[in-house]
């Protein structure tokens, strides 16, 4: 039975004759929208430049940070910041101000805002705490705006003049408190 050749195997359904070459593609969401950006960064101007202190292109990069922020999250956490954020654009409808929250000069919406904190109803002052605690940390993480509030940065020192030095420990001496505290006696 010399000189046989055995039967090839067939192809299998999952083999592929001409390799495909993988292509990647640079994925960047983007969760809010034309609509909701204006919204976003007078909520920021009202928080963070009342004075006009922040210049408007900060501003407008802060925007896209914190759209870069809320992007990874899940569907389900986009989708209700998104309609935090519409629900303060309509806001000022329920104190009978007939302006989106965009239109409103920076004084009204500074004052539209701590209205909506010290409001009676529960859902209301949850809009912004929410909204507030997401801003402020990205805002405060750039380096500028921590040195403008006095933050020193990576000089920070202090807790080292604070904490009191520890005499350095023997080698023997730690294995003796070791038994100790385990209740071997020596």
């Amino acid at each position: 039975m010399t000189g046989l050749a055995s039967p090839s195997p067939p192809p299998s359904p999952f083999a592929r004759t001409n390799p495909v070459a993988l292509v990647t593609k640079d994925f960047a969401r983007s969760t809010l929208s034309a609509h909701h950006r204006p919204v976003l960064r007078a909520l920021a101007e009202a928080m963070f430049s009342p004075d006009g202190e922040v210049q408007p292109e900060r501003l407008d990069a802060f925007v896209e940070d914190v759209d870069g922020f809320i992007s990874p999250a899940s569907k389900t956490l986009r989708f209700g910041l998104v309609l935090m954020l519409v629900a303060i654009r309509w806001s000022p409808l329920l104190f009978l101000r007939f302006r989106a929250f965009e239109e409103l000069t920076v004084d009204e919406r500074v004052r539209h805002l701590e209205r909506l904190e010290r409001s009676k109803v529960k859902q209301l002052p949850l809009l912004v705490v929410a909204y507030k605690t997401v801003l402020t940390m990205i805002f405060y993480e750039d380096e500028d705006e921590q040195r403008a509030i006095g933050y020193p940065g990576h000089e920070r020192k202090r807790w080292r003049a604070a904490l009191p030095l520890a005499p350095p420990r023997a080698a023997g001496e730690a294995g003796l408190r070791g038994a100790a505290r385990d209740g071997v006696a020596s």
